[in-house]
């Protein structure tokens, strides 16, 4: 285990710097001097940050002056949750570090940088309410935001040299009257209160007595997710970064950022408090005695109590002349640097505007961020029809489309035996999934990349690393056997040569049960379709799953041994069930149940997996808790959960997200390994021999070299195992998928089909600009464009709308031959538009959905054996059999605990019917 010698090095975290010109930002700074450079699509300003003491006599001394230069990530086109690069250059080093830099206890570390979001801008030409303040800086505590003293009525904070007369007093902000609640006094008092975008005052105080916003906690836990201000750390050579995480309104309302409301992130240099030790700028009265000023000298001038680099040992006592606790001073606020936020329009924007109803486009995750950007175009021009987008696995949507229950869906592969009718399979996105990852170094940073290859990833979706020494090694004293097709495998990813092999920066041999596994869904998709064709087609992954060992003789679970791949749903098929002790897990003990599904336990949907992989949350069901704490006798009644956010400097989570989720959240991707296979029985020490694609732009463009046409079906195939063979797929991402709209050329209604057409048409043309604007293309997603040599694949789109506008039964050839009409068959029933309203009249939608259900977390609880077949459902005559309902928040918000909206997800009744496959895994036990 390297555990220690990682803490001790978290003294040089965030030692990355961002370089690079930047944009330039409008509207007078009214901070010190400092210069700003532009270009690109970053910013970068420097300041002096000084620090500046008033002896006794009244003259200046000058101790420190930094040339603190911050470069800032582009700041347009913004949504809730996405993540901003900030870095710096020198800056003093950091002292007295704490792990968890998001955290109120964070405070303590000395010279940190402290990065804020702000409502507001630093200019004096706007009105007074619209500029930025410590009073609409946001802080999940009060802990933030007030200070007490309880020995000295001469605190820093009363000797700051820049501070108003107002903030010198000795209870300064203090609200007039008292709250009754606030009984806990101090010598001397500072409030910071938070003013929030509709103007409450929250005065916070101790133990935030005097309220605190809604979406603010002072106890933040591995349950819920961390605020975004950040008290970041600054290594020996002076630079530092972090991933700055923006929230508009749609997450914290009280914040209130959108595009119509301006907000700033503010990176605050804490250099140390300037003091004005004889207390000159005090009234006379109020001035402290001859026989305290050795004393406040010390206190008020001091360079900290912790060595630069060095960890906050609990209770050491951290100097808050220098620490984060006084980010608002005024010695310490005129040094700060602001950068304007940028955001886009939210998504919950279409669902507050009246006009047309919305058609309904269900299926891919996939696709998730483009309708998001893509909707506003729609839903705000009167002259346009809105759209829909209701997320559902694509087989689901498939299936649905199949029967006649709905008119359009988004899907990467056709329904089991094809459409009934005429149905074209029009191309709208080259795009994949992205195999994330949040993994610490030897030195408690974030490493930035990863390889791996397809038999790690058949590894870990097998259930094939034990994960637990009980379940590999068994209780030989207690008579207890292993489970005896793991106990010859290593316990985990980190402990695995392969992985050792072509990752030699990664820690090893990490007792993480977070390793042995990766963290996908549930339901079945397209992208465990790819993900296991990509197994199938890589020799030595298929030799792996077929029962061969790997090079040091890891094997495949032999639940899983011979499985026929590829599948769209993966089932979790261990079945191994360690004797836990009550004293062990009391979870386990009254309710015994497989380990490794506990481990392994998926998500319903992909935009969970997504915030668990941005805030480093594994979602293995192994915490054991007591739903009722007041109650410790009833121990049968507790339950497991998620093992929860990981700590800072010891985190390893891997999940599958889609790539524009990975992009607009900026999660760090793997490297997939393409060509140069050996023979799978030949040991190896690096990477020598085989090449790996990252999912950029160009690998992209590589993998869409083997998109071939089918006018059998009427789509484009990606030829994964000629990829996988051919020198030329060595550049090539495997990760690539091509999303296709379906909809059918007869029996739609005239008024849909045009709309189906326009919205097609749409996105064969403005909708493959990339951008950040609304109607343009995200990033995470290669434009099908003459450049990427896809011009054909837009332009059979364009043509294949002209077909859904004429309802003539036409498909037309993905060849480029002439369409010829296929015979209309028998009329159907016409499906019932299916709106988004939800107790709305006249909704148009926002853009994006969720079917109808009852509320769930998105974890999972046990696993089973086989996937059940899928049942077919019976065409409806009326309305479709899913329900979409409209989301006012920004659906891609699944879950947190400010103002974070849970989605509505699929129905247990409609899973019965139509999940079939998705529900590969059944509950084993009740927890």
């Amino acid at each position: 285990m390297r555990t220690p010698a990682r803490l001790l090095a978290l003294a040089a975290a965030l030692a990355l710097v961002a370089s690079g010109a930047a944009a330039g930002i409008p509207g007078e700074q009214t901070a010190p001097a400092e210069a700003a450079t532009s270009g690109g699509q970053s910013t970068t300003k420097t300041v002096t940050a000084t620090r500046t003491h008033l002896d006794a006599a009244g003259n200046d001394v000058a101790t420190t002056a930094y040339s603190i230069s911050v470069t800032v990530g582009d700041t347009h086109g913004l949504r809730d949750r996405q993540a901003v690069p900030v870095s710096w250059t020198g800056a003093p080093q950091s002292g007295g570090i704490v792990a968890d830099q998001n955290s109120a206890a964070a405070v303590v570390i000395e010279h940190p940088v402290v990065v804020l979001e702000c409502r507001g801008v630093d200019s004096s030409t706007v009105p007074a309410a619209q500029q930025l303040s410590p009073e609409t800086c946001w802080t999940q505590s009060w802990a933030e935001r007030f200070k007490a003293d309880y020995s000295t009525a001469y605190p820093e904070w009363r000797m700051d040299r820049y501070a108003t007369a107002e903030e010198r007093t000795q209870f300064a902000g203090a609200p007039s009257p008292r709250p009754a609640a606030c009984t806990d006094i101090g010598i001397s008092e500072r409030w910071v209160p938070f003013v929030s975008e509709s103007g409450t005052r929250y005065y916070g105080g101790s133990s935030a007595c005097a309220g605190m916003p809604p979406e603010a906690t002072s106890n933040l836990t591995a349950t819920n997710l961390p605020s975004n201000e950040t008290f970041a750390v600054t290594g020996a050579d002076g630079t530092g970064s972090i991933l700055f995480n923006v929230r508009s309104a749609d997450s914290n309302a009280s914040l209130g950022c959108s595009d119509t409301v301006a907000c700033s992130v503010v990176i605050v240099p804490v250099v140390g408090i300037s003091c004005d030790e004889a207390g000159a700028g005090l009234p006379v009265a109020d001035r402290p005695l001859a026989l305290d000023l050795p004393d406040i000298d010390a206190a008020c001038t001091s360079n900290g109590n912790f060595a630069p680099g060095s960890q906050f040992v609990q209770g050491d006592l951290s100097s808050s002349a220098v620490n984060g606790s006084l980010w608002w001073s005024a010695s310490n606020w005129r040094n700060r640097v602001s950068v304007p936020l940028h955001f886009a329009p939210s998504a919950s924007v279409c669902s507050v505007v009246g006009g047309k109803a919305p058609i309904a486009i269900y299926g891919s995750e996939l696709m998730t961020q483009a309708t998001l950007q893509w909707a506003p175009p729609f839903c705000l021009d009167s002259k346009k029809t809105p759209f829909q987008h209701v997320q559902t696995g694509e087989p689901q949507a498939a299936n649905l489309l199949k029967v006649g229950n709905i008119e359009a869906a988004f899907a990467s592969n056709l329904p089991s035996g094809g459409y009934s009718r005429p149905v074209v399979n029009a191309p709208v996105a080259l795009t994949g999934y992205a195999v994330t990852f949040s993994i610490d170094d030897a030195q408690g940073r974030l490493l930035t990349s990863l390889r791996l290859n397809a038999r790690l990833l058949a590894k870990l979706l097998t259930e094939s690393y034990p994960s637990y020494l009980g379940v590999k090694n068994g209780n030989p004293a207690a008579g207890i056997p292993p489970d005896e097709g793991l106990k010859n495998n290593p316990l985990n990813l980190t402990f695995d040569p392969e992985f050792q092999a072509l990752n030699p920066d990664v820690p090893t041999d990490l007792n993480i049960a977070a390793a042995s596994t990766i963290l996908t869904v549930s339901s079945s998709t397209d992208v465990m379709t790819a993900v296991t064709s990509y197994i199938d087609a890589d020799p030595e992954a298929h030799a792996f799953m077929a029962g061969e060992p790997d090079p040091w003789g890891m094997t495949v679970n032999p639940a899983y041994k011979g499985m026929a791949l590829p599948v769209s749903t993966w089932p979790l098929l261990d079945d191994y069930v360690y004797p836990f002790t009550r004293g062990q897990n009391a979870c386990f003990y009254y309710a015994p149940v497989p380990y490794l599904p506990q481990v392994a336990a998926p998500m319903l949907r992909f935009a969970y997996v997504t915030l668990n992989m941005q805030f480093s949350i594994a979602n293995s069901q192994l915490k054991c808790t007591n739903p009722n704490a007041n109650d410790s006798t009833n121990l049968s009644a507790v339950k497991l959960v998620a093992q929860g956010r990981q700590t800072p400097g010891l985190r390893f989570v891997l999940g599958i997200t889609s790539l524009a989720d990975a992009e607009r959240y900026r999660l760090a991707t793997a490297s997939l390994q393409t060509s140069g296979v050996t023979p799978s029985s030949t040991r190896f020490t690096d990477a020598t021999g085989r090449s790996f694609a990252a999912p950029t732009d160009a690998a992209l463009k590589a993998a869409a070299g083997f998109l071939a046409p089918d006018d059998t079906t009427h789509t484009w195939v990606l030829q994964r195992t000629r990829m996988s063979s051919d020198p030329a797929g060595a550049g090539a991402y495997p990760g690539a998928m091509l999303v296709s709209m379906s909809v059918p050329t007869t029996g739609l209604p005239a008024t849909d089909a045009a709309a189906y057409a326009a919205f097609m048409t749409f996105a064969a043309t403005t909708g493959q600009t990339p951008g950040t604007d609304p109607g343009q293309l995200p990033a995470g997603y290669l434009p099908l464009s003459p450049a990427n040599g896809l011009s054909a694949l837009s332009a059979y789109t364009a043509r294949a709308a002209v077909a859904v506008a004429a309802q003539n039964g036409t498909v037309p050839s993905v060849t480029g031959h002439d369409p010829t009409p296929t015979p209309t068959p028998t009329p159907r029933p016409t499906p019932t538009r299916t709106t988004a309203s939800s107790g709305q009249s006249g909704g148009t939608g926002s853009g994006v959905t969720y079917p109808t259900t009852t509320p769930d977390t998105g974890s999972s609880a046990s696993a089973s054996a086989a996937p059940s077949p899928t049942p077919t459902p019976s065409p409806s005559t009326s309305s479709p059999s899913v329900t979409p309902v409209s989301l006012g928040t920004t659906p891609e918000s699944p879950i947190g605990p400010v103002g974070v909206l849970l989605p509505v997800l699929l129905g247990l009744g409609l899973a019965c019917v139509l999940l079939g496959p998705a529900l590969a895994w059944r509950p084993r036990g009740r927890l």
